[in-house]
């Protein structure tokens, strides 16, 4: 998330409870420590996707039960997700550089190089799925299509979360 959004998101839950009349109250009260399951969410927050990118590679490969005949073309799959992720790692460590605040231009261009890297990644992805899932058994393809491309999860990995 953006400094900016960040700062946005702030800001909005500040005066949503300043409205509500709850300000004093919660200056008040001391904060509660943060449950273990928060803890963890903020740190799987801080990683990086390259940091993440085995991880997933490995839960793909053992969902979709992949055969020795597949191995191939698995590979390929998994070497394209591993690009993926340095790519956008090596865009995300460019994007934190700019600590200074952006102007408007500095914005629209970081987010047009964002939306080029996906479109790039995506590409990637897709010429390496083709393969792998014509080598697929229908219930493997069937799958795929439940993790591999979803519009919600992991856009930058290529794949996602169960629902």
């Amino acid at each position: 998330m953006s400094r900016f959004c960040k700062s946005f998101t702030a800001a909005a839950l500040f005066a949503s409870v300043a409205a509500l009349g709850l300000a004093p109250a919660m200056a008040q009260t001391a904060p509660a420590a943060p449950a273990p399951a928060q803890t963890e969410a903020r740190h799987h927050a801080q990683m990086t996707p390259g940091q993440l990118v085995e991880g997933r590679i490995a839960f793909l490969k053992a969902e979709l039960k992949i055969t020795p005949a597949q191995e191939a073309q698995w590979d390929q799959m998994a070497a394209a997700m591993r690009q993926n992720a340095n790519a956008l790692d090596q865009a995300m460590a460019g994007a934190k550089q700019r600590k200074g605040a952006m102007n408007a231009v500095e914005r629209l261009t970081l987010r047009g190089d964002f939306a080029k890297l996906r479109a790039d990644n995506d590409a990637r992805l897709l010429a390496a799925l083709k393969p792998l899932y014509a080598a697929l058994s229908p219930e493997q393809q069937q799958t795929a299509n439940q993790l591999i491309g979803g519009q919600h999860g992991w856009h930058h990995a290529g794949w996602r979360h169960r629902a």
